[in-house]
Order: structure tokens, then sequence, then C-alpha cells
């Protein structure tokens, strides 16, 4: 049985959505590989980017503990 898929359009809002979570996350991370926040700062600045920005599969994203 063939499932059908319908291809919904990316919008370039998403798109920049996306690419500004990314540059968050990747400054979070420096961040924390150099030690100037602990894993629960980088925890919560991760659910503040993701509840910032609004990456487009948020919901696929791992638990943040």
């Amino acid at each position: 049985m063939a499932s059908h898929l319908k291809a919904v359009p990316i919008l370039s809002i998403e798109i920049q959505q996306d690419y500004d979570y990314f540059m968050a996350q990747r400054a979070s991370k420096a961040l924390l590989s150099s030690g100037l926040i602990s894993l629960v700062e980088f925890n919560k600045l991760t659910q503040l980017n993701r509840d910032t920005f609004s990456p487009m599969f948020v919901e696929i994203m791992p638990r943040i503990t």
C-alpha cells in the first residue's frame, strides 16, 4: 500500500527561523564548551531558543531535561 504524501512548500520565514535557531544554538554550545555556562544553563538556553525561533522540526528534537 503506497502512502500519498502531500508536498508542503517551505516559506522563507521558516528557513530564517531555522537558521536563527542554528546560530543561537551554536553560540550556546560555544559558551558551554568554553566553560562560561553550566549544562543546566545550556539546557535553559536551548529551550529558550526553541521557544523563540520555532525551528521546523522542534517536535522531533530530543527533550530537554
